[in-house]
């Protein structure tokens, strides 16, 4: 969800007073008696929390409800010319989560840097071509000041203060509890309130929007990226490393869960498909599912009001991608690595993972924010011609290297509804309610991590759940 690229790469290039070190990942140890779980989901989440349990010895069974591991994490190859393949859901993993990149290391998956050596990113605004450098004429109504300080200085003037204010009261330690000082605000308020001008603050929050989500969730999705300039990729595709984690435990795909109910003894599960269900019964269960999608399955679990209402509440966003198939990718050659930020409503465009100028690529359309709805009400060929059309103003190039395409809508996907989940005002508390254990049943997915957002999101909240159970 690497929609907030300008933002992270400042991030990146913050001081290092202001970077978050890497931590070690700590092994994982079972103290008590092995214990018989089921988890629903086998996105990453769900996978790496019975993979780690499977390990300790505990009896661990997935119940999934599609017919492929990974959840959100998906590549796309076969909608592609051969070769040639695109990530439907997180495209990058930033050089400072630790996490992700451990476990591509456990299954001997290769990581290799998204950066195409000799390229940059650009901007797209009002029509115009922007190179975000000291030189850049921005075409927004700012102060003598701000167009002084240019796109750098703004960031320094208005946002790092908040960064160094969210470390020093503990982010490292306790995220939720620092951001709380920017959930009450939009983040074009909170940056007005600072003493931006509207101007300034549509260029700072270009590429995320400054009526859209909170301003915690603004800043914490920069906060999660910083410490590195490096990002990487799974090489052959992301969705290898929930592969991976699929093969090492027991996943029972095409079984979606019906209900869950709980009481002193133990946790019974049922799940099954037209008529044909059944009841499995568990010491623990662990529930990975995106909140859009749990329905009523809890309704007799004896969850708490609080749980109850975060899951009816967490806004997500409901992420389209289009994917426009391009004979060649023309943009290296212009010293241009494909990635465009841009005030148009398909928001930014990002390229497929190769490198070679003179073969078949991808570019990306990527709204997270209210266009999403839009292009959800059009058909598939609405949708590509809308993408395809915004994107040609961007690269006219396009008009003649066009191949076709394809849209995934995580706001439609039955089993998804959304892509991730994003904070509104007065939700940052969220992530602590929806992560706290209810009795037998444990929650874990990114929407339970202050790393929102993210595959390490998903990672870290399965190992929290991990040590939850073994303790």
């Amino acid at each position: 969800m690497h929609t907030r690229r300008s933002f992270l790469g400042w991030m990146a290039a913050a001081p290092l007073a202001a970077q978050v070190s890497l931590r070690p990942v700590e092994p994982l140890e079972r103290k008590g008696s092995a214990q018989r779980v089921i988890v629903l989901g086998a996105g990453l989440a769900g996978l790496c929390a019975a993979y780690e349990l499977q390990t300790q010895g505990h009896q661990i069974t997935v119940l999934e409800s599609q017919s492929r591991p990974g959840g959100r994490v998906r590549t796309l190859r076969e909608c592609f010319a051969p070769g040639l393949y695109a990530e439907a859901g997180p495209e990058t993993i930033p050089g400072s989560h630790e996490l992700t990149q451990h476990y591509a290391r456990t299954f001997g998956l290769n990581l290799i840097p998204t950066a195409v050596p000799g390229t940059h990113s650009i901007y797209h605004v009002q029509g115009r071509r922007i190179v975000p450098d000291e030189h850049a004429d921005w075409p927004f109504e700012l102060t003598a000041e701000e167009r002084r300080l240019g796109y750098a200085g703004l960031f320094a003037k208005y946002v790092d203060a908040a960064v160094q204010q969210a470390l020093a009261a503990g982010f490292a330690d306790q995220p939720v509890r620092a951001m709380a000082a920017w959930d009450a605000q939009t983040p074009g308020a909170w940056l007005r309130s600072q003493g931006a001008s509207t101007g300034a603050a549509q260029l700072i929050a270009l590429g995320f929007g400054t009526d859209f989500g909170s301003a915690a969730s603004y800043l914490l999705h920069g906060l999660n990226s910083m410490g590195s300039r490096n990002r990487y990729r799974v090489e052959g595709g992301n969705d290898r490393l929930p592969e991976a984690f699929s093969r090492r435990v027991e996943v029972r795909f095409g079984v979606p869960v019906v209900a869950v109910r709980q009481d002193e003894q133990g946790v019974r599960v049922t799940a099954g498909r037209r008529g044909e269900l059944e009841t499995l019964q568990a010491d623990r269960v662990i529930c990975t599912l995106p909140c859009p999608v749990i329905g009523k399955i809890f309704q007799d679990a004896r969850l708490s009001e609080a749980k109850q209402r975060a899951i009816r509440q967490q806004n997500y966003s409901r992420t389209v991608k289009v994917f426009l198939q391009s004979r060649t990718r023309f943009w290296i050659p212009q010293g241009l690595n494909g990635f465009v930020t841009t005030d148009l409503p398909i928001e930014r465009l990002s390229p497929d993972p190769g490198s070679a100028a003179s073969e078949r690529g991808a570019l990306t359309a990527y709204p997270i924010a209210n266009y999403c709805s839009m292009l959800e009400k059009m058909d598939e060929e609405g949708r590509l011609a809308a993408a395809f059309e915004q994107a040609r103003q961007i690269f006219p190039e396009l008009s003649k290297s066009f191949e076709g395409g394809v849209s995934k809508c995580w706001g439609l996907d039955p089993w998804q509804g959304g892509s991730f989940a994003l904070h509104t005002p007065g939700q940052i508390g969220f992530i602590t309610i929806l992560g706290q254990p209810e009795g037998r049943i444990h929650f874990a997915g990114e929407h339970t991590s202050a790393w929102t957002g993210w595959m390490q999101g998903a990672l870290e909240s399965a190992r929290r759940v991990v040590r939850e159970i073994n303790s």
